[in-house]
């Protein structure tokens, strides 16, 4: 049997942010009478002397700092390229790459043998990925539990599977009990460090005090693969995992919202702060665009031909072939990230009424019907989803109980977003809205403090866009042309950009090209959508026969007779 050895130094993170500051300012080998000296001043003098030099145990342990040489813990040391980088993100406080990089460095590191933190330690245990992949397969680990696992795998050679189906039992019939040679295993720093480091999370306890352990479910759901393929042995050894696809785990309160409003009300825009206020990991967000030419098959997926190289049987020569494999669409993606994840996936569909919605989704409307957990009332099957996810699923090792029938889950929500105006390509059926929960955005300019460029100015007036906006969308509701209803026809606020406006007032001669931009965007819509039908309750016809004609006045209108750019509307006063 070999030994494990892990870390034993108390790894307080300003300690080994002090460390790598050392190393990454020498950006060269250094001597650790020099290391000690530099450590004394940044963290103090009244320590052990051998103290010092454990403190770079755990950086080196995960391969942020090397020795010259492995045998010699007094060697000279420098700070790798990902130590460097590493300690960039810590003065960032840039969460996500610290992240990043300790998920690289489980997947690149030996820990159980030839480990610069740990040179002593003769092991076929990688004790880290043994934590992370039980605690995913166990929903947690204490460290109770942890030191009992590695007392059996390497004190005993017990395999992994077994082990892990004891710790169920002892769950289920009593507390867990050690035995003296397993209590060394109980100090296991290199956890705690990533449980300091917010990679793992120790927020629940038991009964007895026992902290549960586990992946951070942020970290989970956007590493979720590669923590599954983290090596438990560094030696070849099968393991079999038993991560289970336990529907009371997930997030409840799946739903089908749609936002509507005007065109550029920023609908788009309050969906992308919505999931940005709940941090939802770019993993479980799926997004979409409906038009007139997207069809089913691009929505679930298609069988189509590739080309595979293959080894003819009787020539031995290697060959093209055709093959037909399945290819998924974004519903069927977000389906599969279901089940990697407990946490909320978010399906976004853009502009779904420029598409037929009703074909689009074709069988699967019948699965927008939830329950009040959020998940679909009445199955469908779909063989070619199915088997797409029970293949997928096989691969990473998730057991999932039944999927013969296909159901929308409770952690999957599906946001859409839609432009009220009635020039749609495709109206929305009754049976179809009644499955969704409509949001109409406010356009409000006013009520919208956020905005931060309603201050603004029309290109060459003394007008704000915000007074601009918010007299010509009372003007679209109050005129009603040949009584027709206008409210979908109001200009949002976000209906033009920052480059179509100018940040104070301007003469019209100094801004003549973002006039002409403003006039392209506002004017055109006005000439062509909202009164297509009435134009002479907007403007003076007799005048402005064309929308060039139109465009013409407002970027040069004849100051010499006292016009303005808003000379061009008729009867209307800003």
């Amino acid at each position: 049997m070999g030994k494990i050895v892990m870390p034993k130094n108390s790894a307080l993170l300003e300690e080994m942010k002090a460390v790598l500051k050392i190393y990454y300012e020498a950006n060269d080998w250094l001597s650790n009478d020099i290391y000690k000296e530099r450590l004394k001043e940044l963290i103090g003098d009244d320590q052990y002397s051998s103290s010092y030099t454990k403190k770079a145990q755990i950086t080196s342990y995960f391969g942020f700092t090397i020795w010259k040489s492995i045998d010699d813990s007094r060697s000279e040391r420098r700070i790798t390229q990902q130590g460097k980088l590493f300690y960039e993100a810590i003065l960032r406080n840039d969460i996500h790459k610290i992240q990043d990089l300790i998920m690289i460095s489980l997947e690149q590191t030996t820990f159980g043998r030839n480990n610069y933190g740990c040179p002593d330690s003769n092991s076929d245990v990688e004790p880290p990925s043994t934590f992370i992949r039980g605690s995913m397969d166990l929903g947690y680990l204490t460290f109770k539990e942890f030191a009992y696992i590695l007392w059996k795998l390497e004190d005993k050679g017990a395999n992994y599977t077994d082990t892990l189906n004891e710790i169920r039992s002892f769950r289920d019939n009593g507390q867990l009990q050690l035995v003296a040679e397993a209590q060394k295993y109980t100090d296991c720093k290199p956890i705690m460090i990533l449980i300091r480091w917010g990679f793992l999370n120790d927020n629940d306890e038991d009964s007895s005090g026992g902290k549960h352990i586990k992946v951070d479910d942020y970290v989970l759901s956007k590493y979720f693969n590669r923590l599954h393929n983290l090596k438990i042995y560094n030696v070849d050894m099968n393991v079999v995992s038993n991560i289970r696809n336990d529907i009371s785990q997930k997030v409840k309160g799946g739903s089908n919202i749609i936002y509507y409003g005007a065109p550029g009300c920023g609908k788009s825009y309050l969906v992308n702060k919505y999931l940005d206020e709940k941090c939802v990991d770019n993993d479980n967000r799926f997004r979409v665009t409906f038009h007139p030419e997207f069809a089913n098959c691009d929505f679930v997926g298609q069988i189509l031909p590739t080309i595979e190289q293959k080894e003819n049987e009787t020539t031995h020569k290697v060959e093209e072939v055709v093959k037909y494999v399945f290819n998924p669409g974004p519903f069927t993606l977000a389906i599969l990230q279901t089940y990697k994840t407990d946490s909320m996936v978010y399906l976004i569909i853009e502009e779904i009424n420029r598409g037929n919605a009703s074909a689009i989704f074709g069988d699967l409307f019948q699965l927008l019907d939830r329950n009040e957990d959020g998940e679909s009332e009445y199955p469908i099957c779909n063989p070619y989803i199915q088997k797409y996810l029970n293949d997928e699923l096989q691969s990473l090792g998730i057991e999932v109980e039944d999927r013969t029938e296909l159901r929308i889950p409770t952690n999957l929500s599906i946001i859409a977003t839609m432009n009220s105006s009635d020039q749609n390509v495709f109206t929305l059926d009754t049976a179809f809205k009644r499955r969704w929960q409509f949001v109409q955005i406010s356009n409000d300019i006013k009520k919208d403090n956020s905005h931060e460029y309603k201050c603004w100015f029309v290109p060459g007036t003394k007008v704000t866009w915000e007074t601009f906006l918010t007299k010509i969308n009372d003007e679209i509701i109050k005129k009603g042309i040949r009584n027709q209803t206008n409210e979908d026809k109001r200009l949002g606020k976000y209906f033009v950009s920052k480059s179509c406006l100018t940040e104070k007032e301007e003469n019209i001669e100094d801004v003549k090209e973002i006039a002409q931009s403003f006039a392209y965007k506002v004017l055109e819509y006005l000439w062509n959508d909202v009164c297509k039908i009435g134009k002479e309750e907007w403007f003076d016809v007799s005048t402005y026969k064309t929308l060039e004609s139109l465009v013409e006045a407002f970027v040069n209108p004849d100051t010499n007779k006292g016009k303005t750019p808003l000379s061009i509307f008729h009867n209307i006063i800003f």
